[in-house]
C-alpha cells in the first residue's frame, strides 16, 4: 500500500518537473527573456532578384529598434525601421556589388534582458552584365 502511494507520488513529481522544463517555448531563452522573432521575408527565400533590389521583413515589437542589423554576404546594409503598433517593418537595399551571386541575408536584433534573435534567408542576385 505504501509502495503504491510512493510510486504515485514519484510519478506526479516527475510529471510536474518535466512540465516546468518545457515551459519556455522557442522564443524564450533559458533565463526567461523573449527573443525577437523575424517574419515576412520579402523577396521570398531562394528568389531571384536584381542588384540594388529592396528587401524587407518584420521583427517583433519587443525588439530594440536600434539593435536591428541586416547583412548581405558580409556587407552591412543600412536598414530603415518603421514601427507598426505591434511589430517593426525593416527594409534595406541590396548593394550593387552583389551582382550575379547568391547572398545570404542575415538579420539580427536584441531585446530586453540580453536576448538576441537571429534569422535570415538566401537570395539569388541576377548578373546585370549577362542581360
Amino acid at each position: 500500500m505504501i509502495k503504491n502511494y510512493l510510486t504515485s507520488a514519484c510519478l506526479v513529481a516527475s510529471i510536474g518537473l518535466s512540465g516546468s522544463v518545457f515551459a519556455y517555448g522557442t522564443e524564450y531563452s533559458s533565463n526567461g527573456c523573449k527573443k525577437p522573432r523575424f517574419k515576412s521575408f520579402t523577396p521570398a527565400h531562394m528568389s531571384e532578384v536584381d542588384p540594388e533590389s529592396e528587401i524587407s521583413f518584420t521583427v517583433s515589437g519587443y525588439a530594440e529598434p536600434g539593435s536591428i542589423e541586416v547583412v548581405a554576404k558580409k556587407v552591412p546594409l543600412k536598414p530603415k525601421v518603421d514601427f507598426n503598433g505591434t511589430y517593426y517593418t525593416v527594409s534595406a537595399k541590396l548593394p550593387a556589388s552583389l551582382n550575379g551571386k547568391y547572398a545570404r541575408i542575415h538579420v539580427n536584433a536584441d531585446a530586453m534582458m540580453g536576448c538576441n534573435g537571429k534569422d535570415g534567408w538566401l537570395l539569388k542576385i541576377r548578373d546585370k552584365a549577362a542581360e
